[in-house]
Parts: structure tokens; C-alpha cells; sequence
């Protein structure tokens, strides 16, 4: 069975330099029939933003490159739809920290120079997430991963834009198999050069980062930040299927430039976890003591601001400027409703088999397969 095409044009890709675009397209396969329209946008665009990027290098890039980080980063990290878009949400309200928003991670190498047209281009935006319903904001917290693959050919993201290569780019990008020393030390720099972009327009400031991908990516993110501090986010394995299954359905079914099949949505789902999860239970012994501290999901809806004071006390942040920004988001965020999913025995067996070490290790409860 073969995902249906919608017919939006627009694409997170389309400021990518054009270098970058024809090499991803050589690279991944070309474009498949009925999703030419959506690659001619990110090509006219491409193009069309081209003197633009050339006046951010010329007027920013030295000056980024020279600065420092004031303080290491926090990395949010935890399986996609693990709650991790939650936390960072909440702990954006903290003024202490800075976040890498939507308008950051769409012109990455672009952005400072097309502040101005920031409020036209917020037009063109979709009311909502496609995968939760989240509202959309220019300015909101967005995770790094958009950024990267902009501005590198090994991305998470383009799983979703070239679901025909989807196993490629996985096991390239997150857990850098088969990429060269040369390709290491340029996706580095690209996401270093990106954090410190976003910080040099936020000084004084902390970093704080959302990134499902980075979960696997500690040893990498230790050698670039070596005093860097994480939170990771568990949620109950069953609905964490459901969920992604969804995301991934919805994501490609606008953002995808090759057609993907159900089956093989199905087994990257089911692998990505396993392999995703078990790379951050072999790579989180190389994080310093006192500086990762774990979370349930659960807990925090349960009660988001005992959860928080764990957080910040665990990593040894202050916390007193948070609380006031903390609690008139969750305010706010009092009617907000999350996706209700039914577990079948289908997928009671399905998880069971294949994700059984994640309830033993983060304690959750194993339904019977027999009900």
C-alpha cells in the first residue's frame, strides 16, 4: 500500500543552498513522480535565496565563528513523541535559556538577514503541528534537527523527505555509520556553527535544545561540548508507537519528496526505537556525574512543576527566575488535549516482542499479549 499525496508546495527545504540540494538529490535518489511540483518550489526558492545567504556569510559568519558559548548547552533528548516537545515548552519559559525557534531552523544560514520579512513569511505557516496539533509559532521552540538538514547532507529529517533512503540516512546520521572522518568533522561544524548562530543572538544566555535525534548521538555531543548537560524523557512504549506510526504517516505525507510504503514505514518505526534507545543506554555512561538526569513522561503531566524542581536541582540550575514563566504556561496549557490512541492486542504483541527491554528499563507495564 502506497501513502496518498497532498498537494502543498511549500517545504522546509527552501532555503537550502543550491549546492546542497542537488547533492541531496544525487544522493538520496532523485524526486518521484507526483512530487515534482513540491521540488521545484524548494529549487525556485533555492535559488531565489542565494544572494541572501551569501550577505549572512559576509556580515555574520566570522563574527559567529569567533564567539563563545557563555554556558554549555542542555540537550532534551528521549524517543520521538516521548514528551520531549513538552518539556521544552515549559522549560523555555525559564529567561535563563535561549531555544532554537521554527524561523531559526527554516533559514539557518540566513535567518539574522531576513529578520524583517519574519512577520510576511509567518503567513505561510500552518496553523498547527501535523502530528499533535500543537499550535505553530515563529518564534516557538523547534528542534535542531530541521537546521541540519539544511545545512548538512546526513539528517534525520530526510528520513522523512526520502523515505526510499530512510536507512541510510538513519544509521549516517544519528548513529554516523559509514561516514568518513572528513564527514564527521562537517557535520560537527555545521551544528556547532548553528548553536553558536543562535547564541550569538541570544548573549548571555544558555542554550536549551529539543532534539530526539541527538538521543543516540552523546559520544558526538560530548567531544563538541564536553560539560553539556541532558534531560532524557521516557514515555510508555505502547503509546509512543502509536504515536510516532502517526507522526511519520502525517510528516511524509507533506514533506515527503519519494513515496514511502506502509511496510516500510512500519519497520523503521520498530527498528529506529530499538536502536535508538539502546544507543543512549551504551553512550550515557560517558556523561559526567551530576549533569543527565531521567524523566517519565507520566511524572511530569502528573505534576510539571515537582517535575521541573527535580530537573533543575539534579543538573544544578537555578531555578528561582523560572517558576513564574513556568506556571503561566501550564496555565495556559490547562485545556490542551493529547491524542487519545487505542491499544489493541495487535500492538500489545507487536511492542511486546520487539521494545520488551524498555519497559524493564524504564519501568513500565508490560500488557499481556492475550486479552
Amino acid at each position: 500500500m502506497r501513502m496518498s499525496v497532498k498537494r502543498n508546495i511549500q517545504h522546509p527545504l527552501f532555503a537550502i543552498s543550491t549546492r546542497r540540494w542537488v547533492q541531496l538529490l544525487a544522493r538520496n535518489g532523485g524526486v518521484d513522480p507526483g512530487y515534482r511540483v513540491r521540488a521545484a518550489f524548494i529549487t525556485m526558492m533555492s535559488l531565489a535565496t542565494a544572494p541572501v545567504r551569501l550577505l549572512f556569510s559576509l556580515r555574520y559568519r566570522r563574527r559567529i565563528e569567533e564567539a563563545s558559548l557563555a554556558y554549555p548547552p542542555v540537550f532534551i533528548i528521549g524517543h520521538w513523541r516521548s514528551g520531549t516537545t513538552y518539556l521544552h515548552e515549559i522549560m523555555s519559559q525559564d529567561p535563563q535559556f535561549c531555544h532554537v525557534s521554527l524561523w531559526e531552523t527554516m533559514l539557518p544560514d540566513s535567518f539574522l538577514v531576513l529578520e524583517p520579512m519574519k512577520p510576511f513569511l509567518a503567513n505561510f505557516l500552518p496553523e498547527t503541528r501535523p502530528m499533535d496539533n500543537i499550535e505553530v509559532e515563529m518564534d516557538g521552540p523547534y528542534e535542531d534537527e530541521a537546521a541540519l538538514a539544511v545545512l548538512s547532507p546526513w539528517s534525520f529529517f530526510h528520513c522523512l523527505y526520502f523515505p526510499r533512503n530512510a536507512e541510510e540516512q538513519y544509521v549516517r546520521s544519528i548513529h554516523f555509520q559509514g561516514l568518513s572522518i572528513c564527514e564527521k568533522e562537517s557535520w560537527k561544524q555545521a551544528y556547532t556553527s548553528f548553536i553558536k548562530a543562535v547564541a550569538f543572538t541570544n548573549p548571555g544566555k544558555r542554550l536549551l535544545s529539543k532534539n530526539p535525534p541527538n538521543t543516540a548521538r552523546l559520544e558526538m555531543l560530548l567531544e563538541m561540548f564536553p560539560k553539556a548537560k541532558f534531560i532524557f524523557i521516557s514515555r510508555d512504549p505502547y503509546l509512543v508507537y502509536k504515536s510516532t506510526k502517526k507522526m511519520r504517516q502525517n510528516v511524509l505525507d507533506v514533506l515527503a519528496l519519494q513515496r514511502a510504503s506502509e511496510a516500510d514505514l512500519e519497520e523503521q518505526v520498530i527498528e529506529n526505537y530499538v536502536r535508538l534507545l539502546k544507543g543512549y543506554l551504551e553512550q550515557k555512561t560517558l556523561i559526567p556525574a551530576g549533569n543527565l538526569v531521567e524523566v517519565k513522561y507520566e511524572d511530569l503531566v502528573a505534576d510539571p512543576l515537582a517535575q521541573v524542581h527535580r530537573i533543575y536541582s539534579a543538573l544544578g540550575l537555578s531555578i528561582d527566575q523560572a517558576l513564574s514563566g513556568i506556571q503561566a504556561y501550564l496555565t495556559k496549557q490547562a485545556k490542551y488535549k493529547t491524542n487519545v490512541y487505542s491499544i489493541d492486542k495487535a500492538v500489545v504483541k507487536k511492542v511486546n516482542q520487539a521494545w520488551g527491554f524498555a519497559f524493564d528499563e524504564w519501568q513500565y507495564t508490560r500488557r499481556g499479549d492475550k486479552r
